[in-house]
């Protein structure tokens, strides 16, 4: 695999982990009374993410031809015009990625204030 097509099959197994955290980030932030701000900025980010994760798969599927399925827990198995392969991580690798995309989504996204009510 090339470098592209790593980070594409690395973003492709994280981004569902990152969009997860997300959505429950948001449930645990509607419970607050000055939720507004994260609220909106949560949505910013997972409107962003999922975006994100569309084109991923787009491109992985119609420029490389890669199908990616999880095996287990940690680990994934790869086909691609006749070549396969298993990707495994550890727990915490896939926290630890899981975190540095939120990081990095978090630093680049602009959001303005959709929920109202202080």
């Amino acid at each position: 695999m090339n470098d592209e097509l790593k980070q594409l099959a690395q973003d492709f197994i994280i981004l569902p982990f990152v969009l997860k955290v997300f959505k429950q980030d948001k449930k645990r932030f509607s419970k607050l009374k000055t939720a507004n701000v994260y609220l909106s900025m949560i949505d910013a980010l997972i409107e962003r993410i999922h975006t994100e994760l569309t084109a991923t798969k787009q491109k992985l599927y119609t420029k490389y031809l890669l199908d990616i399925k999880r095996i287990g827990n940690t680990t994934y198995r790869w086909n691609s015009r006749g070549n396969s392969g298993t990707i495994k991580y550890s727990s915490e690798d896939l926290r630890e990625m899981t975190r540095e995309i939120m990081r990095r989504y978090m630093k680049g996204t602009k959001f303005e204030l959709t929920h109202t009510g202080w």
